[in-house]
């Protein structure tokens, strides 16, 4: 059987940070459930990995970090030694991102014994996309082939029930979700929203916060987050004529996102970790999934809420749903995100129930190791 203590993550970074997002979190989460295991990150982009954990070098193609190797990616020679020396036993493929091309010459040497039953077989797991879909449940530790015997793959799916591996519940997050149920007695009372997005025209969402305050009386700050957020909604917010307080945000250390998006009153959240994290919040949220061919992710965000919708009167959830899919397309209007805030204290207790459903479900990365110790001792 492999050695279920080594473990070697792998990440190809495509959407910039949430990519390594989600092995960042992974790999701590890992770490502070078992100490003892031996943590390996091979990573295509260390200057995205540094912005959210400043303690990592961008420029050392090998490095020890958090208590973990750190490789780039794409050090071939450097990987290569490393690897051969000490050869992988668990790999973990995020997001389906395929294997450095060194690491399949390891895998696949043919001078290596083709035995299915070697006690050095490799065990690759598959971790992918986060998705509401009902096929995340089917696909779930479904088996897949390799061209070699002794190199093993399963497919381990993330997910919002439990008959997936659910969301990583690392200590940190938990901590923020825990001091911001408890905010000290003295806090100013606003209503605060964080703004993270693809490129979009923001001015409907300005119009509609800008409404809000006026109608509400409470004053409305929104946290915008560095990136693609910034520059279109702060352009919106200043053709408006600043009609409430808005701060753009330097880029933050994953660990002071998440911080943010539990304090917050209501997320704007884009991509699929922070959804994670919007989602074990409890904070009402709304979603841009990365646009995709064919609309197909209207079909990942009619999914996640119709997870949302036993959470919910009725009333409102249909202001929701529609919103959330005009604000998937690009097409929301200030009404109708009015109507969505006119439904807060129905949507604050079905978020939170939500929440508490998720945690129930258990931690991605403890269903993760309880899967690799019972492959060791069957």
């Amino acid at each position: 059987m492999p050695d279920t203590k080594n473990i070697t993550l792998l990440c190809k970074v495509v959407d910039n940070f949430g990519d390594i997002g989600f092995v960042y979190r992974l790999a701590r989460a890992l770490s502070e459930r078992d100490r003892t295991r031996c943590l390996r990150l091979v990573v295509s982009d260390l200057p995205s990995f540094a912005a959210l954990a400043p303690a990592v070098d961008p420029r050392k193609p090998v490095q020890t970090c958090y208590g973990w190797q750190i490789f780039d990616w794409n050090a071939a020679a450097e990987c290569a030694r490393a690897f051969t020396r000490e050869p992988p036993a668990i790999i973990l493929e995020c997001f389906q991102c395929g294997r450095p091309g060194w690491l399949d010459a390891l895998l696949f040497d043919t001078a290596r014994a083709e035995d299915a039953h070697s006690a050095d077989f490799v065990q690759i797991l598959n971790i992918d996309y986060l998705t509401a879909e009902a096929y995340a449940e089917d696909f779930h530790l479904l088996k897949s082939g390799t061209r070699s015997a002794r190199v093993k793959k399963t497919n381990f799916m993330p997910g919002f029930t439990a008959k997936t591996g659910g969301l990583i519940l690392d200590d940190a997050f938990l901590r923020s979700r825990q001091r911001a149920k408890t905010p000290p007695a003295d806090t100013t009372r606003d209503f605060t929203a964080v703004f993270f997005s693809y490129e979009r025209d923001c001015a409907p969402l300005v119009q509609a916060l800008a409404q809000f305050q006026a109608e509400d009386g409470i004053p409305v700050r929104v946290l915008v987050a560095a990136g693609k957020s910034s520059a279109p909604f702060m352009s919106a917010w200043e053709r408006a004529g600043m009609p409430f307080a808005a701060q753009p945000l330097p880029f933050l250390p994953q660990e002071d996102w998440d911080a943010l998006l539990c304090a917050a009153d209501l997320n704007f959240v884009r991509g699929e970790d922070s959804l994670s994290r919007a989602c074990l919040a409890g904070v009402p949220f709304i979603w841009q999934p990365y646009p995709q061919d064919d609309d197909y992710h209207l079909v990942k965000l009619a999914a996640l809420n119709e997870r949302l919708r036993p959470f919910f009167p009725p009333a409102a959830f249909a202001a929701y749903d529609a919103f959330t899919r005009d604000y998937a397309l690009g097409t929301e209007s200030a009404d109708a995100l009015l109507r969505v805030l006119s439904f807060l204290p129905q949507l604050r207790q079905g978020f939170a129930a939500f929440a508490e459903r998720l945690l129930a479900n258990g931690d991605l990365a403890r269903h993760l190791l309880d899967w690799l110790d019972a492959l060791h001792n069957p």
